[in-house]
């Protein structure tokens, strides 16, 4: 009888939980723009929101605490049709530098693809940019 220790990419058995493993790392501000300064100890916020209906459309909603991940660091999120990962780069005054949003459904059909493992360069608004690796799992709900 074959073990299969390995699980598919791609059929989620119902016990199955996928997740995504983030890293994000090579920050970079942009061009200089005397009216803003340097960025001086860039950090991330990472928010996980989740789409919700509400009376004028899709709003989405943070139901967990903001985690603040050290660049090249790994933090797991679980994939779930909606959900959304809001970042947020700030500097050491707390003020928000840029942002991005990046949809996991997105990301994890890109690991799919790719041998179960992708590296997107993530354009941040008004500027700037960072590299985000993502690995992509299944894990047991230990039923």
């Amino acid at each position: 009888m074959a073990n299969n220790a390995c699980s598919p990419l791609h059929a989620e058995p119902p016990d199955m939980s996928p997740f995504l493993r983030i890293g994000l790392s090579n920050y970079d501000s942009g061009p200089y723009l005397p009216s803003q300064g340097d960025v001086i100890d860039p950090y991330c916020a990472v928010m996980v929101k989740e789409a919700v209906e509400a009376e004028n459309g899709q709003v989405y909603l943070q139901k967990k605490p903001t985690m603040y991940p050290p660049w090249n660091s790994t933090f797991d999120a679980h994939i779930h049709k909606g959900r959304v990962m809001h970042i947020i780069v700030k500097d050491k005054s707390a003020e928000m530098v840029s942002e991005t949003t990046v949809e996991l459904n997105v990301v994890a059909e890109k690991c799919k693809k790719n041998n179960g493992k992708t590296e997107i360069w993530l354009e941040l608004k008004p500027q700037g940019r960072m590299l985000m690796n993502a690995r992509y799992f299944l894990e047991t709900s230990g039923k």
